[in-house]
């Protein structure tokens, strides 16, 4: 039985997750025809979830290009790019034909999770251990997740939890009234709240004699867990209260975030979340700094993906060629192999504005607090945050010109880092959801938005998160009595402390990072300006706030303040939100969430200007951020941004189709794992 099992599974997984031509098992056609549930066994149930995954594969490039194109960190290439792609990044949307806006695979998706589970037996058991469970909660989670991504780009959505077999029956789906993107992510959180505790409810992890089975893709011989191919529900449910926004989400993501960020209530350290120091892209000299490493880039490169496959929380592989099994587009679009000069899209002039703005601190040694050690990069020969330049290159064609192609995107097919003339010798093999820098970002967000609902002390956290890094316990309370107190430090400056009075809070509560995992934990603006904890250009300061909206003039050759009055605490809110937003990009640029990103925040700030204004912004390389008088922009596009309906994707008139065949094949094993 054990060996015939092994057999099973490798074959389900070479045409799953594609490592073989056997890949057309999963690809049956039929117009009705229910899984078959008789005798149902976890062979059954595994065989049938990776069918689903498998129709995630098909939307993952989809995920990224609505995301990434539409957003302020793409440009195109007018001879290069097909019109589907020069269309999304024009917002101008023919449903009719652009095939990135069919949404029949999400709901293919969809139906399959729904008919899995309407028929699942999860009360089976052996040796006391639910054997179907795992993958129950696994099959919510990836419904949950199809679902965030349709309401995020559609806003307005069929809604349906219960199997589609028939054309009458999904006829009655698309006749009923469509949801709202809350009551999408109503529904979603009701649905998979009960099982947010891995402790309890853990992801599949199929095991074959005992031993977890992984799979593997490339010729790096990488090793991933089947964990990994689900979004963890404690990440799902803290993005699905951060889209909804309702009073007290904020406070709900926030923990969810810092529950999966220090695996609180299961025996998982937090370990594999604690941002070390292995990452970040530095200047490794000084003088005119112009060398630097890559090790940014290592995070993305698949020779070094199995070393760093414990920075990688979620995925969707891919095989590399279509031979081995389903392929993904990407390459074709941002940095095809061995095509010098087709790329379609390239970084935009808006993040490498960006980029070139933030201003990196160098310090040599480990005397820190010397001023004669410390220098910042105004006058570096590599300006600003080094993240873009560790992921993008140059190519140069074989012409007697020596054309050079610049700011092209090797993000999604590093082989390896360190290559400023790069020409790509691998396709896309994976597409990362998850990082441990997304959960870290969006737990700052969420506790911005503690901070509008009156938690004193969120917006110092969420600056703590990006400049610095968690390292001990921290205190929130909500709508405390604050007071002042003056006292004179010992080389005579007046220094004035504002603190809560004791026992005045009606709501406080704690996040403690004092495990020693986060002992090196840095600031995500680290990964790529240096030494962030210490850079006085980025700080929670009235001169840093005033210098971002543009609120600063010259005297006597010297940066001063225009205007003090203006410098208000909601003006700081947004100063922090804005530079969340901002470090999104310089971390986790083109990697599928940017669109989506953009949307949330300027929802929750009441303000289209935030996602406006980027977009509009993107085809200039301003050295001043959007925020600032003198950011130049597409008024045209600006003005159509400012409406927030020209947000979102038009529904194509068809959508939900019955379901199609899933059952076992002939010669599939239906034993147990003994």
């Amino acid at each position: 039985m054990k060996k015939n099992f092994i057999y099973t599974v490798t074959f389900l997984l070479c045409g799953a997750i594609g490592f073989s031509s056997c890949e057309d098992m999963l690809n049956v056609e039929s117009d009705r025809v229910e899984y078959k549930f008789d005798n149902w066994t976890l062979n059954d149930s595994v065989y049938s979830v990776l069918g689903i995954l498998k129709g995630v594969q098909e939307v993952g490039d989809r995920q990224v290009l609505l995301n990434e194109l539409r957003a302020d960190l793409l440009s195109i290439s007018e001879k290069k790019a097909v019109v589907d792609i020069q269309e999304l990044s024009k917002s101008i949307f023919n449903v009719e034909t652009n095939k990135y806006l069919d949404v029949k695979d999400y709901y293919s998706i969809i139906n399959n999770c729904n008919i899995y589970l309407a028929r699942v037996d999860t009360t089976l058991e052996k040796n006391n251990k639910k054997l179907m469970l795992p993958e129950y909660v696994a099959v919510k989670s990836v419904r949950a997740w199809t679902y965030l991504q349709l309401v995020i780009n559609y806003n307005q959505i069929p809604y349906y939890t219960t199997p589609i077999l028939t054309h009458s029956e999904a006829e009655k789906v698309m006749n009923q009234p469509m949801l709202s993107r809350e009551e999408v992510i109503s529904n979603l959180i009701t649905d998979i709240l009960p099982y947010e505790n891995p402790a309890a409810y853990p992801m599949p992890a199929w095991d074959v004699d005992g031993k977890v089975l992984k799979f593997g893709y490339g010729d790096s011989g990488t090793q991933v867990e089947t964990e990994k191919l689900f979004m963890p529900v404690r990440m799902l449910l803290g993005d699905l209260y951060l889209w909804r926004g309702a009073a007290g989400d904020y406070k709900k993501a926030a923990q969810c975030y810092y529950d999966f960020i220090t695996g609180a209530g299961t025996n998982e350290t937090a370990t594999k979340y604690a941002d070390g120091t292995s990452f970040c892209s530095k200047h490794t000299a000084t003088g005119g700094k112009k060398n630097f490493n890559f090790q940014f880039a290592n995070k993305f490169t698949l020779k070094d993906f199995a070393n760093n496959s414990s920075y990688i929380l979620a995925m969707i592989p891919y095989a590399k060629t279509s031979l081995e099994g389903s392929t993904s587009e990407l390459a074709s679009v941002f940095l095809p192999a061995n095509d010098i000069g087709g790329s379609q899209v390239v970084a935009s002039p808006g993040i490498v504005g960006l980029s070139e703005r933030q201003i990196y601190r160098y310090a040599e040694g480990d005397d820190l607090d010397r001023p004669d050690l410390v220098e910042y990069s105004h006058n570096y020969e590599q300006k600003g945050d080094l993240r873009l330049p560790s992921v993008t290159c140059s190519q140069m064609t074989d012409d007697e010109k020596k054309t050079e192609y610049k700011n092209l995107i090797a993000k999604f097919n590093v082989e390896q880092a360190g290559h400023n003339n790069y020409v790509p010798k691998i396709n896309v093999t994976n597409i990362v959801l998850l990082r441990p820098e997304h959960a870290y970002l969006r737990f700052a967000e969420a506790l911005m938005g503690m901070e509008r609902e009156g938690y004193y002390g969120a917006k110092e956290l969420a600056m703590v998160v990006l400049k610095e890094g968690v390292k001990k316990q921290y205190v929130l309370y909500q709508n405390p009595t604050i007071a002042d107190s003056t006292y004179v430090d010992n080389f005579g400056k007046e220094i004035t402390v504002t603190y809560v009075v004791e026992g005045s809070a009606s709501d406080s509560l704690a996040y403690d990072f004092t495990d020693e995992a986060f002992t090196n934990n840095l600031g995500i603006h680290t990964h790529g300006s240096g030494d962030s904890e210490r850079n006085e250009y980025y700080a929670l300061d009235d001169i840093n706030v005033a210098r971002y909206f543009g609120l600063t003039e010259t005297v006597d050759g010297k940066e001063a303040i225009k205007d003090s009055t203006l410098l208000t605490d909601e003006l700081y809110q947004l100063y922090v939100s804005e530079l969340i937003l901002d470090e999104m990009a310089l971390e986790l640029a083109w990697e599928g969430t940017r669109f989506g990103d953009l949307v949330r925040v300027a929802k929750a700030l009441n303000d289209p200007d935030v996602l406006a204004l980027r977009v509009a912004g993107r085809a200039f390389q301003n050295e001043v951020s959007h925020r600032h008088p003198e950011f130049e922009i597409d008024n045209e596009l600006y003005n159509k941004l400012k409406v927030e309906t020209n947000w979102y994707l038009p529904l194509p008139g068809e959508v939900v189709e019955p379901g199609k065949v899933v059952e076992t094949p002939e010669d599939f094993d239906p034993s147990q794992i003994n």
